[in-house]
């Protein structure tokens, strides 16, 4: 049986404790200083390092890029690539002898990973290959991920894991006659909507067992977020574009496949009963879905200005809920966890 002694002291424990009355104010912002649960000077230090250290690998690889755009034709064909490639390969050999376990290291594979994305544009460029946006940066993805595997370090994944977004977006966007068409098939948008959703499920059974450098929560509410934002713009794309009166079996898939993901995510969330993140992007992409068919059904019957008024008050309630929902989940969870 546990001690008092063995519970480990956390932001939700404590505010538990607050609104039972059962710690005064003073006591929990000692037990926050005492549990390093509160940025210190030095933690705050550390940080303003580390975002000016990011910061400056990017001024760095955006003003190779630069470089070679501003003296394109004085560079020549060598001199463009060697410009990238140089920098890349001292990034490398400089990453290779600090080691990957490293701030600076790790910050060098970062650098590399941005200089292959300017390697692979100067290429297309020079070489005239044909290829559309979306392959260059699915090439990037494919070309980058040995070094963010190597570096195993969350930045260096989610730098690559927004290259692959960007491509699978670009993908799904190249033409709109594509991505909704009149035959009712399903959108290529499903394309980036499953993916990030099937990437939320991989880097959330990762972060749980702190493997290949995942472990913190941030990369996955971001793969969450853009998932329920791509299935959200489908659903109101599907209701506010429509070509007939008649349901279009792709229409319908998605429907019921953002359903699926809506119900299936709720679920886990709830089952875990740790963050209200994912509770909060499925009642706010739950809010927007339901306001885009209102305005819809408004605007078949012709409901006039007048319907302004109703869908305004239909946002404010639907918020207001949403938020007394999320409040009654958390303290419920907390009463869960405290027991």
């Amino acid at each position: 049986m546990l001690s008092q002694m063995d519970i480990k002291v956390t932001r939700r424990l404590l505010g538990w404790e607050g609104e039972q009355k059962a710690l005064s104010k003073e006591a929990i912002e000692a037990s926050l200083d005492l549990a390093e649960l509160r940025p210190n000077t030095a933690g705050w230090r550390q940080f303003a390092v580390r975002a000016m250290s990011g910061a400056g690998v990017l001024s760095l690889a955006s003003g190779a890029v630069f470089l070679v755009a501003y003296n394109w034709t004085a560079l020549g064909v060598y001199g463009r690539f060697a410009t990238i490639e140089l920098p890349m390969l001292a990034a490398l050999v400089f990453a290779w002898i600090k080691g990957l376990n490293s701030m600076a290291g790790r910050l060098a594979i970062l650098l590399a990973v941005c200089l292959i994305g300017a390697l692979v544009a100067l290429f297309g460029q020079t070489y005239q290959t044909g290829a559309d946006a979306y392959e260059l940066f699915f090439t990037w993805a494919l070309l980058a991920l040995p070094l963010a595997a190597a570096c195993l370090w969350g930045p260096s994944w989610a730098l690559w894991l927004a290259v692959l977004n960007i491509g699978l977006i670009l993908y799904a966007g190249r033409s709109p006659r594509l991505a909704f068409s009149e035959s009712g098939g399903i959108s290529q948008w499903m394309l980036p909507f499953l993916v990030d959703l099937a990437l939320f499920a991989a880097v959330e059974f990762l972060a749980r067992r702190r493997l290949l450098g995942f472990g913190d929560r941030w990369l996955g509410r971001c793969l969450l977020a853009i998932a329920m934002a791509i299935g959200t713009f489908i659903l109101m794309i599907r209701i506010g574009y429509s070509y007939s009166s008649e349901p279009h079996g792709g229409g319908t898939i998605e429907v019921l496949a953002f359903a699926a993901a809506f119900a299936g995510l709720f679920a886990y969330a709830n089952w875990r009963g740790e963050d209200l993140f994912p509770i909060t992007v499925l009642g706010l992409s739950l809010i927007v879905v339901t306001t885009t068919w209102i305005i819809r059904i408004m605007a078949d019957r012709e409901a006039g200005i007048s319907s302004l008024l109703f869908i305004a008050l239909y946002v404010i309630g639907s918020s207001a809920a949403a938020v007394k929902g999320i409040l009654w989940l958390g303290r419920r969870w907390k009463n869960e966890a405290a027991q």
